[in-house]
């Protein structure tokens, strides 16, 4: 297909759109001349008629009717491509709408965002957190970080890092309760309960080093919305609480806390990167994805 081809399929496609020669010129800023001209030339390339027309106006054919559907996408198509390639030459800009989970953007995303606009500083960033569902639409948000592939198939996720979980406790709690030798000794303790968007729950699945699985319901008297609450709830002595090695690490290491049962491990909830299913992503989407992979450089590909 040459690119003069290309440019009549446009001038057919604005013709059947406009349906008057007359406005179709003006549309195009060409002559009708040079309109019916081009027209006759892709239908001597076609080997078809694509359009009836007399001194009374013009008609469509059932095969240009047929054209016209096809190329009319494709038309879109290409013009969102050139339009992408126009901003990518632009460079990034405009305002980026980020959500993330809680305790990952306040602990690791807020200061990769200031790294962030301090190397693009023409896109400024509105970081959103919490740990509830995210609305693309409602939100008008251009990515998300959350745990999770996405159920909505019309969204693109790419790994961004693992995220292994661990039980946990105080040194203190343990001290004062009974001994935890196999997943069903949960049950007789304080568990502290995440009920949120994407964790557990009160239903804790547990995996052996043979594969076998215990799925425990446990019970507690505190529960909370808010990831970081539970952490500190865990520091202080309340309980046995399910979370990320990301977040609770450093009390690993400081003896804050400590691991239980480490022979039962939890499924991972690992993050993604999840934005809109679009062939041509703005460019200001596209590099702070980039940016992400560089500074968290785990990402699996997308699915």
């Amino acid at each position: 297909m040459t690119v003069k081809l290309i440019k009549e399929f446009s001038v057919f496609v604005q013709l059947v759109k406009a349906g008057k020669m007359t406005d179709a010129a003006r549309i195009l800023g060409m002559s009708p001349a040079t309109i019916s001209q081009r027209l006759r030339h892709l239908e001597q390339e076609l080997g078809v008629r694509l359009v009836n027309r007399n001194a009374r106006g013009m008609k469509v054919t059932d095969e240009g009717r047929a054209l016209f559907e096809r190329l009319d996408g494709l038309m879109g198509d290409l013009e969102d491509t050139a339009e992408a390639v126009v901003q990518l030459a632009k460079g990034p800009h405009g305002t980026l709408r980020v959500w993330s989970t809680m305790g990952l953007g306040r602990n690791r995303i807020a200061m990769l965002v200031k790294e962030f606009i301090a190397r693009f500083p023409e896109v400024p960033v509105q970081l959103f957190l919490g740990d509830r569902p995210y609305d693309f639409v409602s939100e008008g948000l251009d990515v998300a970080i959350a745990i999770g592939q996405p159920e909505d198939s019309s969204l693109v996720a790419r790994k961004l890092m693992d995220n292994r979980c661990h039980l946990i406790a105080s040194p203190q709690y343990l001290a004062t309760h009974p001994a935890l030798k196999t997943p069903e000794d949960l049950r007789d303790h304080e568990c502290l309960i995440l009920d949120c968007h994407a964790s557990f729950k009160d239903f804790w699945p547990l995996y052996d080093d043979q594969g076998g699985q215990h799925s425990i319901k446990v019970r507690g008297k505190l529960q909370t919305d808010h990831s970081e609450v539970l952490l500190q709830w865990a520091v202080d002595g309340m309980g046995i609480a399910l979370k990320s090695a990301w977040d609770i690490q450093p009390y690993l290491d400081d003896g804050r806390l400590v691991e239980v049962l480490p022979n039962y491990r939890p499924p991972d909830l690992d993050f993604y990167l999840v934005y809109p299913e679009r062939k041509c992503l703005p460019a200001k989407t596209r590099v702070f994805m980039d940016f992400l992979f560089e500074k968290v450089p785990t990402g699996k590909g997308e699915h």
